[in-house]
C-alpha cells in the first residue's frame, strides 16, 4: 500500500475592516446632491456617515415624503394615535389639567400637604373673644355690640365669628341668673329692711308728737321707742310694741298698729 503525502497551502485571511459589523453601506450621492463638503481651514473634516449606522440627515423641502429609518438597535415603535383617537390615547404624566376657575384646578397654590394650615398661620391673629364675656356680663343685651364688631375684624383676616356669638350668649344666660339671683336674694331684701326701717322711724315720731298717748295714760311722756312685732300683713299694716317712760316716773306698753307712713292705731279686740 502506497501513502500519498498532500501539501495544503494555509489559508490566509484577507484585509481586516475596521468598520464594526453593524454599520450600513455607504451612502450613495443622490442625484440633486452638491459637491461634497471640502475640509475647514480649521482643520475639520467634513461630516461623513457615522461607523454605526446613525440615521440619515433630513431630506431636502423640494424632496417628496420620506420614511423615517429607525436604527438597527430600535425596538419596535409604538403606533402613532390618529386624530380620531387621540382622546383615547395615554394620558400625559400628572393627568390632564382642569379648566381655569374649576374646583379641582388647584394651580398656583401651595405644595404643602395641609395648605390651609400655612395659610391661616401667615394671617393676623383674630380679636380675643374675653372682653366680649366681660362687656356681656355687666351691659346684659349691648353686649352683642362689641361682639358684632370683634366678629367682623376676625371676618377680615380670615377667622372664624361663631367664638364671639357664642361667648355673647353663653355669657347672657350666664348673666341672667346671675343677676337674678342677686336681686332677689340680696337687692330685695336690703331695699325692703330700708323701707320698713324709715316706717318705724314715722311710727315713732307719730306716737310721741300727735298726744293721743298723753291723753290715754293722763300724764306727759318724757321719751318712748316702738319695734316691729310681726310681718306686715297684705292691708299693709304691721303690729308694733311700744314703750314708754312718763313724767311721774311710770313706765307704760302699747301695742299697735301703723301702715308705712306712719298712721297708727290700737287694734281693735
Amino acid at each position: 500500500m502506497t501513502t500519498v503525502e498532500t501539501h495544503q497551502t494555509p489559508y490566509e485571511p484577507g484585509a481586516y475592516s475596521v468598520a464594526p459589523p453593524w454599520a450600513g453601506t455607504p451612502e450613495t450621492a443622490q442625484p440633486w446632491a452638491g459637491t461634497p463638503e471640502t475640509a475647514q481651514p480649521w482643520g475639520g473634516t467634513p461630516e461623513t456617515a457615522q461607523p454605526w449606522g446613525g440615521t440619515p440627515e433630513a431630506a431636502p423641502a423640494w424632496a417628496g415624503p420620506t420614511a423615517e429609518v429607525a436604527p438597527p438597535w430600535a425596538g419596535p415603535t409604538e403606533p402613532v394615535a390618529s386624530a380620531d383617537t387621540a382622546e383615547l390615547g395615554a394620558l400625559p404624566f400628572g393627568g390632564t389639567v382642569p379648566p381655569y376657575g374649576s374646583p379641582d384646578n388647584k394651580h398656583g397654590q401651595l405644595l404643602v400637604r395641609f395648605p390651609h394650615e400655612v395659610l391661616g398661620a401667615a394671617r393676623p391673629e383674630a380679636p380675643s373673644w374675653r372682653p366680649v364675656v366681660v362687656w356681656t356680663f355687666f351691659l346684659s343685651v349691648l353686649g352683642v355690640i362689641p361682639a358684632m364688631r370683634r366678629a367682623g375684624k376676625a371676618r377680615t383676616y380670615g377667622r372664624a365669628r361663631l367664638p364671639y356669638y357664642v361667648a355673647f350668649l353663653a355669657t347672657l344666660a350666664a348673666g341672667a341668673a346671675f343677676w337674678s339671683a342677686l336681686v332677689v336674694n340680696v337687692a330685695l331684701p336690703l331695699r325692703q329692711h330700708h323701707v320698713e326701717a324709715q316706717a318705724t322711724a314715722a311710727v315713732q315720731s307719730k306716737v310721741l308728737g300727735d298726744g293721743r298717748v298723753e291723753a290715754a295714760v293722763g300724764t306727759k311722756v318724757k321719751s318712748g321707742g316702738c319695734v316691729p312685732d310681726g310681718d306686715r300683713g297684705a292691708d299693709g299694716l304691721r303690729s308694733y310694741d311700744c314703750t314708754f317712760q312718763l313724767a311721774d316716773g311710770r313706765s307704760a306698753t302699747m301695742a299697735i298698729m301703723a301702715d308705712l307712713r306712719g298712721n297708727w292705731e290700737t287694734p281693735k279686740n
